[in-house]
């Protein structure tokens, strides 16, 4: 009588070799999936960065009679939870974004560490930052940085 099954020596062995590539594996998958959290940020970041400046650049808005009164206005270093529907320049980035406020646009961020999206707009020319994490998801201070000018 032939036994056609694997032994368990022979099974034990597999797992072993199958326990060895998830171990090398999981460090790179994690990487990878942290990356993509990363450049999901990018993206809301330059979102933010290009609704800011639309905004800024409307003639509606412009012939508003608050828009000189705008703290968006040379903002240093505004985070965008403070836009709001009544500055002209917020409520028309807002809208632009397809938000009602700007905390839902800083809920939006996924990566390690970040914790809210911070931009500096100057004449026609906006700097967005996403603070609390730099460009591989890690934990920072500095955030990592997209300047579109």
């Amino acid at each position: 009588m032939k036994n056609k099954g694997f032994s368990l020596v022979e099974l034990i062995i597999v797992i072993a070799i199958m326990a060895i590539l998830v171990g090398v594996m999981a460090p790179q998958l994690i990487k990878y999936i942290e990356k993509s959290k990363v450049s999901a940020d990018t993206q809301a970041a330059d979102a933010v960065h290009s609704a800011v400046l639309t905004a800024m650049m409307d003639p509606e808005v412009v012939n508003d009679p608050a828009y000189n009164n705008s703290p968006v206005l040379n903002a240093t270093n505004m985070s965008v939870s403070s836009l709001s529907t009544g500055d002209p320049i917020g409520s028309a980035a807002l809208e632009i974004l397809g938000e009602t406020a700007g905390a839902d646009v800083v809920s939006r961020l996924k990566s390690t560490g970040a914790t809210d999206i911070v931009f500096t707009a100057d004449n026609n020319k906006v700097s967005v930052v996403v603070t609390g994490s730099d460009s591989r998801g890690s934990k920072s201070a500095s955030g990592f940085e997209i300047v579109v000018q």
